[in-house]
This record gives structure tokens, sequence and C-alpha cells, in this order.
């Protein structure tokens, strides 16, 4: 990513540090190609610019595999298992189905492409799916989950 965008993200973590505050980011854990024998994972990317400061990570990554689809678990998958072992959150299934990458679980969604909670049988709210590492996995004014 552009040395301006990861200038910007660092200032603003800082600035929230400042003030008592963690930052968190919600950005892609997938492997993207950029062309040219290039690839990235943006948290990788973002984290790796950032140094060492506290941020916690919120990463999408819907492909199955390691995404599970929708399917709603009494044991959800672990962040880590998104292939980010620092995630504290992980996005495992988005509504509608991105089908480029969902293939593999499609069977798991809606006819319609959505997930829908368990027992909403009229389809009232579609939602994505994600696991934490914790109930408040920001822990809000600074601190670790």
């Amino acid at each position: 990513m552009p040395a301006k965008y990861h200038a910007y993200l660092r200032a603003w973590v800082d600035a929230l540090a400042r003030v008592g505050y963690r930052a968190g980011v919600y950005c892609s854990g997938m492997l993207v190609d950029e062309g040219h024998g290039v690839t990235i994972i943006t948290a990788d990317d973002i984290r790796s610019n950032l140094g060492k400061r506290d941020v916690t990570y919120f990463v999408y990554n819907d492909a199955c595999p390691p995404a599970p689809g929708c399917v709603v678990p009494h044991n959800p998958p672990p962040p880590s298992a998104s292939g980010i072992p620092y995630a504290a959150v992980w996005q495992f299934a988005q509504s509608p189905r991105r089908k480029e990458f969902t293939a593999r679980c499609a069977a798991t969604y809606n006819a319609d492409a959505n997930c829908y909670a368990p027992g909403d049988t009229a389809h009232a709210w579609f939602l994505d799916l994600n696991s934490a590492t914790s109930p408040d996995p920001s822990s809000g004014r600074g601190g670790r989950p």
C-alpha cells in the first residue's frame, strides 16, 4: 500500500493512544495477487508498517477453506484459523456470499446467497458471521483482551 496510507495509519493510531484508546482495523486477511509476481495480505502489510503499535485486527477471510461458510457452530473457529495468527476477530462469512471465494461451501448459504440466524425462518435479517478471541476484543480503552 502507498507510504502515505501507512503514514496516515501511524498518525491515527498514535493520536488514539495519546487519549487513552487503542485502534482497531478491519482489513483483509486474504492473499491478493497484485500482479507482476507480487502478492499481499493487507493485514500483514498494515502490521509490518505500524511497528510495535498496539492495534486490534478484525480480518475478513470468507474463502472456503479456511472459512466454514455460513454455519453457526457452538464452538466457532478461532480468529487465528483465518490464517492471521494475531487476529482478534475473524469475519468468516459475508452476506451476500462472494461466489468467487465460497464455491466450496456454497451449500451452507441460503439459496439467495445470504446467511441468516438459526430460527429466522422469515429471513428477516441477513448477517455476516464472526468469531473473536473475547467478548470485547478491542477492550475499548487500552489494555489487552
